[in-house]
């Protein structure tokens, strides 16, 4: 079985350096046009079965890759509930002291919001149920669109525990693929299109 994630076009709150956590906030115009020009130099694959996070900027770039909508909308691979900082500013999460110190504590949550460790938890036993969801009914091939920090959280966990999860290089339209045998284990990742991750 070979799963796609995708990453999401840029958001309006990505293009605006504002924590985003579960806010429902849609793609930028920039981010739609950047998809746009990425789907015209590179052609994702095709899939039997499609998923997206449910938030609008996750659904709208499946919209924009594949021209339609997902057929499974689980909650479970929402983004991080960042609780009192969604909306507020931030200059770069790297040295950001409230992403540092969530990272660094990671069975603390932040006020309002998930642990680390909540939301890692959450992610993979959504990530889990899906490839289930698929092998039950046959599929091998699926695509979806996701968050960021979903997906580091997904590649570490079922790629490379080596990597940690910060380490994970997410490009906006960028794509791992993870390829599973028919027991669920995992056989390669591997990164496209190569002009963003470059």
């Amino acid at each position: 079985m070979r799963i796609y994630l995708i990453r999401h076009a840029q958001s309006l709150a990505n293009a605006e350096n504002v924590w985003t956590g579960q806010r429902d906030i849609p793609l930028s115009p920039q981010g739609a046009a950047e998809q746009r020009a990425i789907c015209a130099r590179f052609s994702y694959p095709r899939a039997e079965f499609y998923f997206s996070s449910p938030l609008k900027r996750c659904t709208q770039s499946l919209e924009l890759i594949y021209g339609r909508a997902a057929d499974y909308l689980p909650a479970a691979l929402s983004e991080c509930s960042l609780g009192i900082l969604e909306g507020r500013p931030y200059t770069n999460l790297d040295d950001d002291p409230n992403y540092t110190a969530w990272l660094a504590a990671p069975d603390r949550p932040i006020e309002r919001g998930e642990s680390f460790n909540g939301f890692t938890e959450r992610v993979c036993a959504g990530f889990a149920a899906l490839l289930s969801r698929c092998r039950a009914a046959g599929v091998s091939t699926a695509a979806g669109t996701m968050h960021g920090n979903v997906m580091r959280a997904v590649l570490h966990r079922f790629a490379d525990k080596n990597i940690p999860h910060g380490e994970w290089r997410i490009p906006n339209g960028g794509m791992y693929i993870l390829e599973f045998n028919a027991e669920g284990e995992l056989l390669s990742w591997s990164t496209a299109p190569g002009f963003l991750f470059v």
